[in-house]
């Protein structure tokens, strides 16, 4: 959970090297779906319903990133990641 709260804060702020900014996109795009439902059952931080919330943010921030850049294969795997997400999410919901 700390990861993820450092990359929000890292990527918002903009404060990042290519060292970094590859880290996290690693990170975001290797996590498979058991741990992202674990995130859609922990809730870290009060003002999200739970962590996977916070997990689709920073894929959010990645995407804007890599568009800018044109770097549009890491945009698609990302775009991938955040539809299981949003899967997982309506699935708890229903």
């Amino acid at each position: 959970m700390n990861f993820l709260l450092q990359s929000t804060r890292v990527l918002h702020k903009g404060n990042y090297d290519e060292d970094e900014l590859k880290m996290v996109y690693e990170f975001v795009v290797n996590l498979d779906n058991e741990i992202l439902n674990d995130y859609n059952n922990t809730c870290t931080i009060v003002s999200y319903d739970n962590d996977l919330q916070l997990y689709i943010e920073i894929v959010d921030a990645l995407i804007s990133i890599y568009e800018e850049r044109e770097e549009y294969e890491k945009c698609e795997l990302l775009k991938y990641k955040k539809e299981d997400s949003i899967i997982i999410i309506e699935s708890k919901t229903i």
